[in-house]
């Protein structure tokens, strides 16, 4: 039981860094966001900042706004997908907290769902941002490499595979014993044809 409670302080720490990064995620989308309304109210003409009545230009050129709307877009984009992925790890976190133990059907099957999630829905907001920095015109910045959530989507499913495999063996351990088996193993007989 020893191992059991380093677990659940364990998952524990991870559903509290978990809130903490989706605060995060949330924090930068608005920012993000409120980035963009910026950027088209100064495309549009208008006046986002001034200082003593003077307007604080932000932008050079139309080049120079159409990278920073694609970059402000594309990090919208990612930040809203690491935020959704995050509220379904919360989920986790939560249910294996109710739950007492990693090891339930029900914990496997969204664990599972999750890694599956950390495969495709990145590679979703890729697609997406690179659309959005095509249409603007902009080049394509920094490493667009999904591998490590690919990586962790697998490493996710394995680990649901586990669970299950833990949650059956729990099952099996708390059934109780048949009338031929005294000790829960099967007994079966052996016919030979001749």
């Amino acid at each position: 039981m020893k191992s059991l409670q380093t677990i659940q302080k364990t998952f524990r720490v991870f559903q509290i860094l978990t809130k903490i990064a989706l605060v995060f995620s949330i924090v930068g989308a608005s920012l993000c966001a409120v980035g963009v309304l910026c950027s088209i109210v100064r495309y549009s003409g208008g006046q986002v900042f001034s200082l003593f009545g003077e307007p604080i230009p932000f932008f050079t050129g139309r080049e120079d706004m159409n990278r920073v709307m694609a970059v402000l877009l594309s990090d919208l984009v990612y930040l809203t997908t690491d935020a959704i992925l995050l509220t379904f790890a919360g989920r986790y976190f939560k249910t294996e907290q109710t739950e007492g133990t990693p090891f339930t059907e029900n914990g496997a099957n969204l664990i599972m769902r999750l890694g599956i999630r950390c495969i495709y829905m990145p590679i979703v907001s890729v697609v997406i941002a690179s659309v959005i920095v095509a249409c603007l015109g902009a080049e394509q910045g920094g490493d667009v490499s999904n591998l490590p959530s690919v990586v962790t989507g697998i490493v996710l499913i394995l680990a649901s595979l586990i669970f299950r495999y833990g949650a059956e063996l729990e099952q099996r351990s708390h059934a109780p014993a048949s009338d031929g088996d005294e000790k829960g193993h099967n007994t079966t007989r052996k016919t030979f044809l001749i």
